[in-house]
């Protein structure tokens, strides 16, 4: 398939409601939060289940043999997949384990200092600051991002931080930066190379938090040279929760282990991560028929699809609503897009995550996640190769509805 050919928004292809038979979606029900917990195919949930038979029939094959077999097929695909060596590679259930796994292992001491975004993720963020309270002079340091932001300023903002930190000359220093290439809420595609140079020419370690990067976009390590990467499997490359990818470059093996430690301590890094104690690993094992089923349609083009829908379903919904979508830039939305809510009281009771939820979950059957940044509220909806233009349009107008209801009671 050439680059003309890629599907789009106004030409599906092979995706739209025709992928719907493919998944395990309810008739009356569109999912429109793919970003939060992923979903996965009936052939994979099938292959998954196919895994713990096999465990089943024989469970000291399984786990002491055949289980390492599997493993290490994974991460050669998924080597391959990312662009980097294999034994960089460990698997982990999720992105809050990976980032636990590396940031609690990783030797602070005191004049040490961590630099995320304001707008990382909550758990990331709150995983620092446990760093900080349990380390003696351990200190974060937030720069502070409202977006829109163009690529260029959010570079600035961020050599800004590490200058300020570089002029306080007070011995302390920039041991790591945690970025994020996707993030979650809103939802931005970063310049995330060059945060990566950016942090590097300073003398920071850099963790990229990809949780939403593989599927979504192209990942290739050995050209983004991060120290450490994490993404989650099962939010956009169709596998099963409770999967995900950590990338360790081998420089800092010698001081990363797994959270918890098992008989494998000090056996090298691959072992280390191999055996995580007796668990069902069939959700790490789903990985597999996920790459499989992906390869049918090939990359990128379900990354072209999903993308321009993404694009004209945001663009679609802000014109029903007569707001605008949070990014004016294309490169930085992927298949999230950020919907401005004409929600006039921004302190009404109900102008919150929760209330409005419930609205949606409770009279609509339908769910976007909806959150205050900066000066407005915003959705986030999530494209996926199952959607077509039309949902987006009817979940415009379901906002619609909620939006011109809740401004009548103020």
């Amino acid at each position: 398939m050439t680059n003309t050919q890629l599907p789009t928004a106004a030409n599906p292809g092979p995706f739209g409601h025709q992928q719907r038979k493919n998944f395990l979606f309810p008739e009356n029900y569109t999912q429109f939060n793919h970003g939060s917990f992923g979903t996965f195919p009936k052939v994979v949930q099938d292959d998954m289940r196919a895994w713990q038979d096999r465990v089943e029939q024989n469970p000291d094959v399984w786990m002491r043999r055949d289980l390492y077999v599997a493993l290490d097929d994974i991460r050669t695909q998924l080597a391959e997949f990312v662009n980097c060596d294999k034994d960089e590679l460990a698997l982990v259930t999720n992105t809050t384990v990976g980032i636990n796994t590396v940031l609690r292992s990783l030797p602070f001491v005191p004049g040490d200092r961590i630099l995320v975004l304001s707008t990382g993720y909550v758990s990331v963020n709150q995983t620092v600051r446990y760093i900080c309270d349990t380390h003696q002079d351990v200190k974060v340091i937030e720069v502070p991002v409202t977006f829109p932001i163009s690529d260029k300023d959010l570079l600035v903002k961020v050599e800004d931080a590490l200058k300020a930190h570089q002029e306080l000359k007070d011995g302390s220093r920039i041991k790591l930066g945690i970025v994020d290439w996707i993030s979650s809420v809103p939802s931005v595609v970063h310049p995330v190379k060059e945060l990566v140079e950016l942090l590097h020419s300073y003398g920071a370690l850099v963790y990229v938090d990809g949780a939403h990067s593989i599927g979504q976009v192209p990942v290739d390590l050995s050209y983004l040279r991060p120290d450490f990467y994490i993404t989650n499997c099962h939010k956009w490359l169709f596998s099963v929760r409770g999967s995900a990818l950590l990338y360790v470059a081998k420089r800092h093996q010698h001081l990363i282990h797994p959270t918890s430690i098992t008989g494998d301590y000090t056996s090298g890094f691959e072992k280390e991560f191999g055996w995580a104690g007796t668990q069902d690993y069939s959700s790490l094992m789903s990985i597999l028929s996920a790459l499989k089923f992906r390869k049918q349609f090939g990359e990128d083009a379900i990354i072209s699809y999903s993308h321009s829908l993404a694009l004209e379903g945001g663009k679609a919904m802000a014109k029903i609503l007569g707001t605008h979508c949070l990014t004016p830039e294309d490169h930085q939305v992927g298949n999230m897009v950020n919907v401005a809510l004409p929600i006039k009281d921004l302190k009404h009771p109900k102008a919150n995550f929760k209330d409005l939820m419930e609205i949606l979950i409770e009279k609509y059957n339908v769910f976007t996640p909806a959150f205050r940044h900066g000066d407005h509220f915003y959705t986030r909806i999530s494209a996926q190769i199952y959607l077509e233009l039309e949902d987006f349009i009817r979940l415009a107008n379901i906002w619609k509805e909620v939006v011109d209801d809740l401004n009548a009671s103020s």
